[in-house]
């Protein structure tokens, strides 16, 4: 699982990276689109591909691999880490303003989340530092696979009376609440970068924007025309009164 999203992590980096570069970003802000339609956009895209990975995953352990745990909590546990690995995508491309190397450096940063959990896989490691350890959803979804591997083999599976059994300082369900906070998380971190960090395109906002009112209590701007004709309208209205 964490080699099949090595190619999505490269190319939605590169090509989100890329529309920062051409200015295609920006030519859109212009033409009116702000930044909600515009990420969102990119949420479907990636979730309708991070479903079919899931899925097509999936099918192929339901083939005599899992034979014992609820094929939905299987499913769940690999589209979790999907969507984590989304927010993980949003904060990488922020730090980002030209392409060439964009997508090999996310790569590589994705990949190296994987040797933490070297550093907590021992089960003398406490449950805490575990779960700090999985704010990186590689460490989570790993974490994770050793409680699933181990009752899998031993014939009782993962379902709702085992997903909370704690096993060597972690649990199944420790493992979908931190990759469901890593989504929420890097995705928020993303956005916010992306807004502050210095950039040769766009405008860049203090890094105390959110604690500005003026932020929270913007108007939106119409045409100066626009203003005209409704204010003709009301003087009409006026005087037909």
């Amino acid at each position: 699982m964490l080699l099949a999203y090595i190619p999505m992590v490269y190319n939605m980096v590169f090509r989100i990276v890329c529309e920062k570069e051409s200015r295609a970003k920006e030519v859109m802000r212009i033409m009116g689109m702000t930044d909600t339609p515009y990420w969102l956009s990119w949420f479907i895209f990636y979730t309708i591909v991070n479903t079919v990975v899931t899925t097509a995953s999936w099918c192929v352990l339901l083939i005599k691999v899992v034979n014992y745990s609820n094929p939905g909590y299987v499913w769940l546990f690999f589209w979790l880490y999907g969507q984590a690995v989304f927010g993980q995508i949003i904060f990488l491309q922020s730090m980002f303003s030209g392409s060439k190397y964009a997508g090999i450096v996310a790569t590589v940063v994705y990949f190296c989340g994987v040797l933490l959990n070297k550093v907590v896989q021992d089960q003398s490691v406490s449950r805490l530092n575990k779960m700090l350890a999985s704010l990186l959803p590689q460490v989570a979804i790993m974490q994770g696979s050793v409680v699933f591997a181990s009752y899998e083999g031993t014939g009782v599976g993962i379902n709702y009376s085992t997903s909370a059994v704690v096993y060597q300082n972690f649990s199944f369900n420790s493992s979908l609440y931190m990759m469901a906070f890593d989504f929420f998380l890097f995705t928020a971190l993303g956005l916010y970068m992306d807004k502050v960090i210095p950039s040769d395109f766009g405008t860049r906002l203090s890094p105390f924007f959110l604690c500005t009112p003026s932020y929270w209590c913007r108007r939106t701007r119409r045409p100066a025309g626009q203003v005209d004709d409704e204010n003709e309208s009301l003087v009409s209205m006026d005087e037909g009164d």
